[in-house]
C-alpha cells in the first residue's frame, strides 16, 4: 500500500463538507480503519491532513464529524508523541464545535484517558466556563475519565474538585452529570 488510498479517503472526507453527506463520513472512516490495519505507520502528512479537518468548522458542523475523533482514539498507536501534543490543543478547540454531542463525548474521553495532566485540567476548566450548555454537560464524563486515568493523586484531587464545582452549576443537567461522575468515582457530592 503506497498511501494513495489514504489520500483518496481524505479527498472523500473533504467532499463531505460540500455535499453534507454524513453517511459518506462513516464509510470513509471504515475504509481508513481497514487501510490502517494493513500499514505499520500512516503515510507522511496524513495526520496533519486529519488535523486540518478537525480544525475546519464546516467539517465539524457535520453530524458525523465526531466519528473522526473516534477513529483517532481507535488508532492512537499511529500518532507520534509530538503529534499527540499538537492534537491536545486541537481537541480542546473542537470540544464545543462538533455538529453532534457525541463529538464532545469522544473528545472528553480522549482528553481524560490520554492527557491526564495539569495542562488538560486547564483546558477542561476553561471549557467549564465557555462551552455551550449541551457540551458542558459532558465535562463531568471527561473529568471522570481523567480522574480514573491519572497516576497523580494531586491531579485526581483537582479533577474531583472541578467535578464538585460543576455540581454547583446553574444547570440541573450539568449538576446531575457531575453527581453521577462523582458517584462513579466513589466520592460523595458536597
Amino acid at each position: 500500500m503506497d498511501g494513495t488510498e489514504f489520500q483518496l479517503s481524505l479527498e472523500r472526507l473533504r467532499k463531505c463538507i460540500h455535499s453534507r453527506d454524513n453517511d459518506e463520513i462513516e464509510s470513509v472512516l471504515t475504509d481508513l480503519d481497514s487501510f490502517t490495519i494493513e500499514v505499520e505507520r500512516w503515510p507522511d502528512g496524513f495526520f496533519d491532513d486529519l488535523v486540518g479537518l478537525m480544525r475546519d468548522p464546516n467539517f465539524l458542523s457535520l453530524t458525523n464529524s465526531w466519528k473522526l475523533f473516534y477513529f483517532i482514539a481507535g488508532n492512537w498507536e499511529q500518532i507520534s508523541e509530538h503529534e499527540r501534543e499538537c492534537l491536545r490543543k486541537v481537541l480542546g478547540e473542537a470540544f464545543d464545535n462538533c455538529g453532534d454531542w457525541m463529538g464532545a463525548f469522544v473528545i472528553g474521553e480522549i482528553l481524560g484517558d490520554h492527557y491526564a495532566d495539569e495542562v488538560t485540567l486547564g483546558i477542561l476548566a476553561r471549557l467549564a466556563k465557555t462551552a455551550s450548555l449541551l457540551t458542558r454537560q459532558l465535562l463531568p464524563h471527561a473529568l471522570e475519565h481523567f480522574a480514573k486515568a491519572t497516576h497523580c493523586e494531586e491531579h485526581k484531587g483537582l479533577a474531583i474538585q472541578q467535578l464538585q464545582e460543576l455540581g454547583k452549576s446553574d444547570s440541573e443537567e450539568v449538576r446531575e452529570e457531575a453527581f453521577l461522575s462523582l458517584a462513579k468515582l466513589g466520592v460523595k457530592s458536597e
